[in-house]
């Protein structure tokens, strides 16, 4: 049997003699190797591979907070993240910095990539990865006695969840895909290709399966319930409700997503850390409590993500360690300062706005340092960013013309437009627009998503200033997505006036000044939605993905880049034609399964 792993001890002998023959000195006798068969003991080795999917699945959420793996890709060498992708960089949410020094290295600049390109082998792997963790705790479980039944049973659903989501997710990417039930251990050369609706299919049973395992409370924060495969059973049966034309898959996802929201009812009053007015304490100096909040504002604040915290919404949250936590413990940190935002520093005026003795930018030169500490890389402008991806203006404005100005989210508090901090400048403490900076896509919004806006809950550790965001969480699921998936599969199963009504329910919590009525409905209307509620969280590219069935034209996903990605309309540098509807089967993969033919996806070739 091939060997899982090896774990090779250092031994200094004191004295060779003590060999009698070279034969046996040089005879191995390993006592840590490990197979199947001794791999798998005691329930904590069980649950110690349950915490390598958590982990992994924590990095596909990460959006790239690994900077230096995402520095090859960003500066034009290959590598890249699987989670910045799937998060929708390159789509019409998310892309580069918007300036023309990126323009070349862009997903968006459509002419840059082909089945070569790594994120999407990336993507890949790590998917498939995540799907051999299950595997193998599915398999490790057999081999433990376990003293509790329902400890196991609690394994294997965990296992089962970890399968299925991997697999809608490559379904909703790549289309059908290979279907591996079992943890190899042996070097395969012959994959084969299922269909997509069998790969849905595939992903299906096995949330469904992790849903009637799974507990309905949480054993403890970031972990599994019920909630949490409802809320994925609810997107999987929408795809797959799309690939087959089968309505009964949207009557099931409704239900999937009833079951998750009586659970989780959304947060509608101020709650946690910052809402307090008779909290006096302070953090690095800013008053706990912020009177300009709101209740969205709350969701995104340290200390507030998890039910623990009082936070129903929360469906299934990622959990991030502090600094004395990491410290001792290790764990995967969110780095969303380094990765996320605008480098504002680098905006510089348009010459018409330039004048004397004021700095090049409108977010340097002469700073008042009490009113914005650290100045150019002040937590105002987050901080010492590297600006590797920020957001287009489909969700900094778009999403927000008109009746929809009217919105919580869209308030200064949740979206920021920056100010001139340069006081000397004329225009110092007035909004900076687009046609007043050099590089007009450059200037975004600062969404308290990713930033903090203020020097409160940023841990003193840090290397730069507001990178690194100890304790901060992280939301995979949260019951507001629930809405909208229960809202898509209405409108889908020919109800847009109960799907108007679905997503009324997060328009009043916002305070929405608009309510939608059914001649408002379609998936356009559904995808703004998203983008006012879910911009930075949802994984974006698998939404789009899976918006028509194999095998046609993607008209809407089409739609969305062509009218709204970064380098495709707004620095329009990619001027073609968009041909594929599916990201491709990865180059490396095809050529790699050299006893089986695996077909490319149609625009690819």
């Amino acid at each position: 049997m091939k060997k899982l792993r090896y774990i090779v001890p250092v031994l200094v002998l004191a004295a060779l003699t003590s060999c009698s023959k070279d034969s046996e000195f040089l005879t191995e006798k390993p006592k840590t190797i490990y197979t199947f068969e001794n791999a798998f003991t005691k329930s904590t080795q069980v649950d110690a591979a349950l915490v390598k999917c958590y982990s992994d699945f924590y990095r596909l959420h990460s959006w790239g907070t690994d900077v230096w793996e995402e520095l090859p890709a960003f500066i034009g060498g290959g590598g890249g993240s699987a989670s910045t992708l799937l998060a929708g960089y390159g789509a019409d949410v998310h892309d580069e910095d918007g300036s023309m020094a990126h323009a070349g290295s862009s997903f968006s600049n459509l002419a840059m990539i082909d089945p070569l390109y790594t994120r999407f082998l990336s993507v890949w792997n790590q998917l498939y990865a995540l799907a051999a963790a299950g595997n193998l705790v599915k398999q490790g479980v057999e081999l433990v006695e376990w003293k509790n039944p329902a400890d196991k049973a609690s394994a294997v659903a965990q296992a089962d969840f970890f399968i299925g989501w991997a697999y809608l997710r490559l379904g909703e990417c790549f289309g059908g895909v290979p279907v591996v039930e079992e943890f190899n251990t042996e070097l395969k050369y012959d994959y084969v290709r299922e269909t997509r609706e069998a790969t849905y299919q595939f992903a299906i049973t096995n949330l469904e399966a992790a849903r009637d395992g799974l507990p309905e409370n949480q054993v403890a924060d970031g972990r599994l319930t019920k909630s949490a495969a409802n809320h994925y059973l609810a997107e999987a049966y929408l795809a797959q409700g799309i690939e087959t034309g089968d309505a009964g898959n949207y009557t099931k996802a409704i239900a999937a997503a009833d079951a998750a929201i009586a659970r989780h009812p959304l947060m509608t009053e101020r709650f946690g850390e910052r809402a307090n007015p008779l909290d006096t304490r302070k953090s690095n100096g800013v008053p706990y409590y912020r009177p300009d909040g709101n209740v969205f504002y709350d969701l995104f604040q340290i200390g507030n993500y998890n039910q623990s915290a009082g936070n129903t919404e929360a469906i299934l949250v990622l959990q991030t360690p502090t600094y004395e936590e990491q410290s001792a413990n290790g764990g995967r940190i969110f780095n969303l300062g380094n990765a996320t935002g605008q480098p504002y520093r680098d905006v510089v005026w348009a010459p018409a706005y330039r004048e004397q003795g004021a700095a090049s930018s409108p977010f340097d030169g002469n700073i008042d340092n009490n009113q914005y500490p650290g100045g150019a890389v002040c937590a105002y402008t987050g901080g010492s960013t590297w600006g590797l991806y920020g957001s287009t203006p489909y969700v900094d404005d778009y999403v927000w013309r008109g009746d929809f100005a009217d919105d919580m989210r869209n308030a200064e508090i949740n979206l920021c437009h920056p100010v001139v901090m340069d006081r000397n400048h004329s225009l110092y403490g007035q909004v900076v627009t687009r046609d007043m900076v050099s590089e007009p896509a450059r200037l975004m919004r600062v969404s308290a998503k990713v930033k903090m806006q203020d020097d409160w809950g940023w841990d003193q550790h840090q290397g730069q200033p507001y990178t690194t965001e100890y304790g901060r969480d992280w939301y995979a699921a949260r019951s507001a997505e629930t809405y909208l998936f229960k809202a898509e599969a209405q409108w889908r199963a020919g109800n847009a006036g109960a799907a108007a009504e679905t997503i009324n329910v997060i328009r009043r919590r916002a305070q929405a000044g608009k309510m939608l009525s059914a001649s408002d409905i379609d998936i356009y209307t559904i995808l703004d939605e998203r983008t006012r509620e879910l911009s930075w969280e949802e994984h974006r590219w698998p939404q789009l993905l899976r918006l028509a069935k194999s095998g046609t034209e993607n008209e809407v996903m089409h739609h969305q880049l062509m009218n709204h990605a970064m380098y495709i309309h707004e620095v329009p540098i990619y001027k073609g034609e968009i041909r594929w509807s599916l990201f491709p089967i990865p180059q490396f993969i095809i050529q790699a399964n050299k006893d089986a033919k695996i077909e490319q996806n149609p625009g690819w070739n």
